[in-house]
């Protein structure tokens, strides 16, 4: 029975790729840095693993990752979310005489993960951006001064590799002479050459979710719309809705394509309402948090990627069933709700439930322990202030 290591055991997405490979009767193995992991108390976990932090101890970390790999016979292994893809794709070759694997090379995962270098690379193929810079040198940071005379406000602040909404600083017309380059200048004492784009009007924002193949081939293809927010619009999505955008996707496909990718990746766009397109936001070079609804709306990426990575057939996927919904319940939309002064307004309400067609990303009938796993990592992080913050500064 083939083996798969899932990291990140913390996080939504993990546990829907761990429903998904269990339910297909593949051993799963969850790793995080503790053992109170949402994904592990999942039935269909085997076995949990705790390993070093990937950040501040990547030496142990590699390590306890190769141990890890020959004790338990792991077959091929899915790095879930950015620090431990990065270690992951750099070290590649090393892992390949370990196990299998579908990744991009180094330095296309170099580009997709850096705003300013993805950024820079949609414009030359002429995909629609946000007005911006995306500084690459010293001499390039002196524009910084000519954007508060010209451009007009609002204005937002990048760093050059962030998830969600973590380091973004919006500047408003309601400034001080030179304040834009003050406030650069201490942003870039901790995000080097970070971007500085025009501040697009709230529009929807919409996911593209893509799958390739070993030849950079697309194999599956899936499109969401964001519905609710924490923080409130700028914040990653807690509720969301499977929508048939294939403009999108052939836009999504030929950034991917550019980079010869290989494997999972999610192109966000927004619509601009001033001029009615949808611009380009970021790539995410890896598993999105809401991997759940692309499975429920027929697209089971984690089981695709599988079949590729151990070199199995898998046909095209571009056809989904619309109109799904699910959320991030605990705890993203709950602070939706708690700080949204027109909750009672929404649509879908906060109360809908399963009932009314809204599902979970985390409740689950039939695998209920991942929510008590929640509830004990909330309670073991309690007096963790960085936690919380990771929780709320997004």
């Amino acid at each position: 029975m083939t083996t798969v290591l899932l990291t990140d055991g913390q996080q939504r997405k993990t546990l829907a790729a761990a429903r998904s490979l269990g339910r297909q009767g593949l051993t799963v193995i969850v790793g995080e840095d503790t053992r109170w992991a949402t994904a592990a108390f999942s039935k269909y976990c085997r076995k949990r693993i705790v390993y070093p932090h990937p950040r501040t101890n990547p030496r142990s970390f590699w390590e306890k990752l190769m141990e890890v790999i020959e004790e338990y016979h792991v077959e091929t292994l899915f790095p879930m979310d950015d620090e431990i893809s990065e270690l992951v794709i750099k070290q590649q070759d090393q892992l390949k005489s370990s196990c299998h694997l579908l990744l991009p090379r180094e330095e296309d995962y170099r580009i997709a993960a850096d705003k300013g270098l993805a950024t820079g690379l949609v414009r030359k193929i002429g995909v629609d951006c946000p007005l911006g810079i995306e500084p690459e040198t010293e001499k390039d940071l002196e524009n910084v001064s000519a954007v508060d005379k010209q451009w007009k406000f609002p204005l937002v602040i990048k760093p050059r590799k962030s998830s969600g909404s973590r380091g973004i600083v919006y500047m408003t017309a309601e400034r001080e002479p030179g304040e834009l380059e003050n406030v650069y200048q201490e942003i870039i004492r901790h995000s080097p050459f970070a971007l500085v784009q025009e501040c697009i009007p709230t529009g929807t924002k919409y996911d593209v979710c893509l799958l390739y193949d070993q030849s950079s081939n697309l194999k599956a293809s899936f499109v969401q719309k964001e519905i609710r927010h924490f923080p409130l619009d700028k914040g990653p999505s807690t509720v969301q809705e499977s929508v048939w955008r294939p403009d999108l996707v052939e836009k999504a496909d030929a950034i991917m394509k550019s980079l010869h990718w290989k494997g999972i990746a999610e192109v966000e766009f927004i619509h601009d309402p001033r001029d009615g397109k949808d611009k380009f936001m970021e790539i995410n070079p890896r598993f999105w948090g809401s991997l759940q609804l692309a499975i429920l709306s027929g697209v089971d990426f984690p089981w695709l990627y599988y079949r590729l990575i151990m070199g199995k057939s898998v046909k095209t996927v571009s056809l989904y069933q619309l109109g799904i919904k699910c959320r991030w319940l605990f705890p993203g939309d709950i602070l939706h709700f708690l700080s949204n002064k027109n909750r009672w307004k929404m649509d879908p309400p906060f109360f809908a439930g399963a009932k009314k067609g809204i599902n979970d990303d985390i409740l689950s009938r039939n695998d209920i322990m991942p929510l008590a796993g929640f509830i004990l990592a909330a309670l073991h992080y309690l007096p963790d202030r960085n936690m919380w913050r990771q929780i709320f500064d997004r």
